[in-house]
């Protein structure tokens, strides 16, 4: 049995192998330049949400602190968090910290506007460890909380009731 090999099958094979060799030697030196230019970085175990942290709020290791002011409240109560409906900023920092509040209860509110006036009368403050702010205005008879980055404030219920 003798193999038959045609110039038109050499023609191809010698073609796309000269392609395939081509591509790697154009690609090789762009991504060991790229590598080495930017290595990865090590990650911690919050990374990826002091990234997002970062990004949304202009705050630098948010996560921690956020940790922190949740692990001084009861674990038993409730934290609220309001954020805004058409604003996605607003949503991904609520789900972010909805997730660091663990193992707290926490409860949602997408609201239209920038006021949860409304909401937070119907609410018992003796339910509730904290109520953050999302990129939502705090109302004015609420006290002052822990501001962090823009547009993420944390209210402790702890200290001071909210009004009824």
């Amino acid at each position: 049995m003798t193999v038959r090999f045609s110039y038109g099958r050499i023609a191809h094979v010698l073609l796309w192998g000269g392609l395939a060799v081509a591509s790697l030697g154009m690609s090789i030196p762009k991504i060991y330049s790229g590598v080495t230019q930017y290595p990865l970085r090590p990650t911690g175990p919050l990374h990826t949400c002091d990234s997002y942290l970062k990004f949304a709020t202009g705050a630098s290791g948010a996560s921690k602190d956020l940790i922190s002011i949740f692990q001084s409240m009861t674990a038993s109560k409730r934290i609220i968090i309001f954020t805004r409906k058409d604003d996605a900023f607003s949503s991904g920092l609520g789900m972010t910290t909805a997730y660091l509040a663990s193992p707290h209860l926490v409860r949602l509110f997408e609201i239209s506007g920038t006021h949860p006036d409304n909401e937070l009368s119907k609410m018992n403050p003796d339910e509730l460890a904290a109520v953050v702010f999302c990129r939502v205005n705090r109302p004015n008879w609420l006290p002052a909380g822990k501001v962090i980055g823009s547009g993420l404030e944390v209210v402790s219920t702890s200290e001071k009731k909210v009004r009824r």
